[in-house]
């Protein structure tokens, strides 16, 4: 939101509208940079980038004196939804008091070009039997799912749509000229509330508190409906803003053709994924997942999630190379795996012990799907190296540590054991780290590691490479041995959530023995999973 002191101001001002913080999805471009990733909470109130702005709308009904915000609607009211259950446009429903409202958003452009913008509509229809008057706001205020400081804003020279007035670049631009539009500095939603709107038309607040509030007076007769639509250009903020600015020049007249081309573009990249369930729910949340995980990616870097997790994760984007494989994207799947080439350990919270076996796992999968053999010899010093601190790890004896030369979290830096990946080997087992704890995830860790190898004996034998599968197919036995026998002194260790969610898949580390897991595994599974019946 606008700045550090957002809370406090709230608090302030209880009469404003807060954005909801409750739910959001992301809009972007697949591989653009973060800061250019649209966040919208539900009812498609957005901020066009990080640390942007809001957009929303609101609606008033000034015979009653309804107020309609999305902000502050309870979710079940908001039928929110993806194009077609998964496509990057977002539609959202509503009713209020017998007045249908539709929105529709998505983000268009690219970065190559630094033409990314927002593109949206905003219908009204009446379902009633009797005329009514309709008051339709569209704001662009500090507050917003990722908004940040707006210090200076006038009102756009054609009188639809809001501009910066120090670069004089357009910010949000609509294709109806409004029936009010102003500027002031606050928050818009109390004016709104009453049916008004400021006089100024340009405005400048050194604290960012600066906002724009445009209002349609509409007489909607039975039957019949309305619409705006919006276009909101990304300009580029703090580094290189004179240097680089946004170069898309806004269309908002144009939505329903950017629109066509924005999703025949993303179904032409899914087109070749194909599932066959009886579900259509599951059809959906399966496909709206690949298209999450293509547009939280940054460059080459397969990413969680924008904003919460701007940095590459390894225990979690491994699984994302691998989706991206399965799902045929190969050539987007290797170079976010080339990054686990390129780093043994990377992370938010630093050097961490599973990051080798996690790493081997990544490219010998790919290898094992691609069938590049060209490709895995470039790599496999890549599956040597990593396949050395597993040895190192089992038979340390003091704590190793790591410097990690990729992001981390701010808060890592201040931890005095931040970069142990291990403790000094115990029971022929790597007491390794993981999510600031060893104990808990010795499973985790070991399990990964025997993955780890025994993906090394593989690769190796794909290259003729006979010393050293033997080497690594001699470290796995010991290393398997020593967890059997750890876990038959240790009936703990089947109840820790970490060894249950990494002994079947991906790991497979007791596939060679099912039975001797199975007890434990299913004593889990009713603690924390329920059984059929329940």
């Amino acid at each position: 939101m606008a700045s550090y002191d957002t809370f406090q101001a709230l608090a302030a001002h209880p009469e404003w509208i807060p954005p909801r913080s409750d739910l959001r999805v992301f809009l972007g471009e697949p591989g653009g940079p973060e800061a250019t990733k649209t966040t919208v909470e539900p009812g498609n109130s957005f901020s066009p980038g990080m640390r942007s702005f809001g957009v929303t709308w609101w609606v008033r009904l000034p015979q009653s004196g309804t107020f309609f915000a999305p902000e502050m609607a309870p979710l079940e009211a908001l039928r929110w939804q993806y194009a077609e259950g998964f496509l990057p446009l977002l539609h959202c429903q509503t009713e209020v008091e017998g007045i249908d409202a539709r929105h529709r958003l998505f983000q268009d452009g690219t970065a190559a070009a630094c033409s990314e913008a927002v593109c949206g509509e905003l219908g009204v229809a009446n379902r009633r039997a009797d005329t009514v008057q309709v008051q339709v706001f569209m704001a662009l205020r500090s507050l917003g799912p990722a908004g940040g400081p707006v210090c200076d804003l006038t009102v756009g020279p054609d009188g639809a749509g809001f501009w910066l007035p120090t670069r004089h670049l357009p910010l949000l631009c609509l294709d109806r000229k409004p029936s009010a539009i102003g500027c002031g500095v606050g928050d818009p939603s109390p004016l709104a509330r009453s049916g008004q709107v400021p006089a100024e038309q340009c405005v400048h607040d050194a604290e960012g508190w600066c906002y724009g509030l445009a209002r349609y007076d509409i007489t909607l007769a039975p039957g019949e409906a309305w619409q705006v639509h919006l276009d909101c250009p990304q300009q580029t903020y703090g580094t290189l803003q004179s240097e680089l600015p946004g170069t898309a020049q806004p269309h908002p007249e144009r939505f329903e053709e950017r629109a066509h081309a924005h999703l025949q573009a993303w179904r032409a990249r899914l087109g070749g994924v194909t599932i066959d369930v009886p579900d259509s729910d599951f059809q959906n949340a399966f496909y709206a997942g690949i298209q999450h995980m293509l547009t939280a990616m940054e460059g080459d870097q397969a990413r969680i999630a924008p904003l919460s997790y701007p940095l590459p994760w390894l225990r979690d984007s491994v699984y994302i190379m691998r989706c991206l494989d399965l799902m045929g994207l190969h050539e987007v799947a290797r170079a976010a795996t080339e990054y686990c080439v390129r780093h043994d350990f990377f992370g938010g919270f630093g050097a961490e012990g599973d990051a080798p076996g996690e790493g081997i796992w990544a490219i010998v999968q790919h290898y094992r799907i691609t069938r590049d053999r060209s490709w895995l010899e470039r790599t496999y010093p890549a599956i040597r190296r990593k396949c050395d601190w597993l040895f190192r790890m089992r038979r340390a004896e003091r704590p190793l540590r790591v410097t990690a030369d990729t992001p981390v979290l701010p808060l890592m830096h201040a931890q005095r054991a931040g970069g142990i990946i291990c403790l000094p080997a115990q029971h022929g087992l790597i007491m390794g780290t993981m999510d600031h704890g060893v104990s808990y995830s010795v499973g985790w860790v070991n399990q990964w590691a025997l993955c780890g190898l025994l993906e090394a004996v593989y690769a190796a034998q794909e290259l003729g490479l006979s010393s050293d599968a033997a080497a690594y197919e001699g470290e796995a036995m010991q290393l398997r041995a020593a967890l059997e026998a750890y876990s038959a002194q240790h009936p703990e260790f089947f109840d820790l959530e970490r060894t249950v969610s990494s002994l079947l898949w991906p790991t497979r580390a007791w596939a060679h023995d099912p039975e001797r897991i199975r007890a434990g595994f299913d004593a889990w599974w009713r603690a924390h999973r329920g059984t059929d019946d329940k």
